[in-house]
């Protein structure tokens, strides 16, 4: 357990003045750097008690809690959940992560050979395991665009994509905020341009939800899937999916249960025997970010991780590799060399194995890159920590 004062340091002057913090409890190891909250979110203090005193009340009578009242749960944390997205209620399930859930719309879409999935590189790696077992199955294509980290605007995302659809796109898939490169997407144009183009649009938004703010109206994907146990904090594993209207007679849970051929909602809220915690968390975990303040917080992760990871760059000799408009609490710098999958993986090991720091070693288009995250739990000193494990690591200095 950790208890740390997250106020402004005087070096980060990106953090500003009026976003003093009260103290927070982390259940996070004060021994280590841990600078990978969005790899599995992480428990504030009063988050995880709220969520023992749950796990007593549902062992206190499970049969009760899940049989009786739990409709009644269930609805009360969407309904809280759909204020924090701007959503309608009647519009969200909830499935275990983002990954069951952009499973869930690619199974439950009736694709046909030739048809053709478009997708970026900055996919999640389950995302694209997910559409390559779909053209292996069920013989459509999938197209990769590339999107550079320096691209200059929203508006050459978009054109990038768009000019991937053809008359046999059937769906189109993005990041709002992509898990490998922090990247985050002008989802809201891209949903405008995919709908302007007849097509549908899945938005993988597993560390959007929290991360930054999200109206689901204005964005109007067709599908929108967001974990609320990363940048949210409660616990693992929890995320919540918006389907339009128009598409609600069509999708199912991967799991028929009870109330399959109920309906949309009722097929969702009940897949079998669950652990009802995590879900059931959700509230206090609203409660303990809406008490901070959402936007101060945001404003504080987005300065701290931004000075960090130009300490970072400096020591290394290298750069920050996004353009500030297209980040929010995730970071990239690029490594000095390229690595590969197996030489990423044991730096990541050694890094928390010798120096007890954690960060995420992440590849795009033939480069390399640390990705490093900015929460309340975090200090200026992580960053450079991460620093001098990099050079240490890799034998280069700044």
């Amino acid at each position: 357990m950790i208890t740390r004062w997250v106020g402004p340091a005087d070096r980060f002057a990106g953090v500003p003045p009026d976003s003093r913090l009260p103290e927070t409890r982390w259940l996070v190891d004060p021994d280590i750097a841990y600078l990978n909250h969005g790899g599995f979110g992480a428990l504030p203090q009063a988050v995880a008690d709220a969520a023992a005193a749950l796990r007593a009340e549902v062992e206190g009578n499970p049969t009760d809690l899940l049989m009786r009242q739990w409709q009644e749960r269930i609805d009360g944390v969407r309904a809280a959940v759909a204020r924090l997205l701007r959503a309608r209620e009647d519009d969200l399930v909830f499935v275990a992560n983002a990954t069951a859930g952009t499973a869930t719309v690619l199974a439950s879409l009736p694709l046909q050979p030739a048809d053709e999935l478009v997708i970026t590189d900055h996919r999640y790696p389950a995302v694209a395991s997910q559409t390559a077992a779909a053209a292996a199955k069920r013989g459509v294509s999938v197209i990769e665009v590339p999107v550079p980290l320096d691209v200059p605007s929203d508006e050459h995302i978009v054109d990038r994509v768009v000019a991937a659809i053809t008359p046999r796109t059937r769906l189109l898939v993005v990041d709002q905020i992509a898990s490998p490169t922090g990247f985050v997407f002008p989802v809201a144009k891209l949903a405008r341009a995919a709908h302007d183009a007849g097509v549908p649009i899945l938005v993988d938004a597993a560390h959007a939800p929290g991360q930054v703010d999200v109206d689901l109206e204005a964005i109007d994907a067709d599908f929108w899937v967001g974990n609320l146990h990363k940048w949210v904090c409660s616990p693992r594993a929890a995320a919540v999916m918006r389907v339009g209207p128009q598409w609600q007679k069509l999708l199912r849970p991967l799991v028929p249960s009870h109330e399959y051929a109920t309906g949309f909602q009722p097929a969702f809220d009940w897949t079998g025997t669950l652990d009802p915690v995590p879900l059931l968390t959700i509230p206090a975990a609203l409660e303990f970010w809406d008490a901070l303040g959402w936007d101060v917080v945001r404003r504080h992760q987005r300065a701290l991780v931004t000075d960090g990871a130009h300490v970072v760059a400096t020591a290394l000799g290298t750069c920050v590799a996004i353009e500030d408009q297209f980040t929010a609490a995730m970071r990239l710098v690029q490594l000095p060399q390229s690595l590969d999958d197996e030489q990423r993986r044991d730096l990541v090991y050694r890094m928390t194995g010798k120096h007890r720091v954690t960060a995420h070693v992440t590849q795009h288009q033939g480069s390399t890159y640390v990705r490093m995250c900015g929460q309340l739990y975090n200090r200026p000193q992580d960053y450079e920590r991460l620093a001098s494990a990099l050079t240490a690591e890799l034998g280069t200095t700044g």
